[in-house]
């Protein structure tokens, strides 16, 4: 019997920080998440500060403002690693004169073809 490939969770795309992630699908996740942070955020714009909603949608947004970073970190690792880089790199996201610099790099610079040291194959969790 042959072992089926498994294709990678969700899960695995947002929060894991194992394996190999291509160019497309991190640009996919970082505007997905920019998407969902613009949509909350206007919805607090939209809000007057003095209606009962306005609390519960700051906290919506600040939530998902969290839920965003720790994701967004964690597509940013596996797309170093997909550049055969260390994930510590993804510190220069943090570094107010490199972020924009290194978001760029890490959305064109293209990643190892074959394997590397943190997978066979990209798009997939490190076997």
């Amino acid at each position: 019997m042959a072992v089926e490939e498994q294709r990678p969770r969700l899960a695995w795309l947002f929060f894991g920080w194992s394996g190999r992630l291509s160019r497309a699908p991190h640009a996919l996740g970082w505007a997905f998440w920019l998407m969902v942070l613009s949509a909350s955020f206007t919805r607090v714009l939209a809000v007057p500060e003095d209606h009962p909603s306005f609390v519960p949608w700051v906290l919506v947004f600040l939530a998902l403002a969290v839920v965003s970073t720790i994701s967004s970190l964690m597509l940013s690792i596996k797309r170093v690693h997909d550049m055969n880089l260390p994930a510590p790199l993804i510190l220069c996201l943090f570094v107010p004169a490199l972020s924009f610099f290194a978001l760029f790099v890490f959305l064109v610079w293209p990643g190892t073809q074959g394997p590397n040291d943190y997978g066979r194959l990209p798009d997939r969790p490190m076997d």
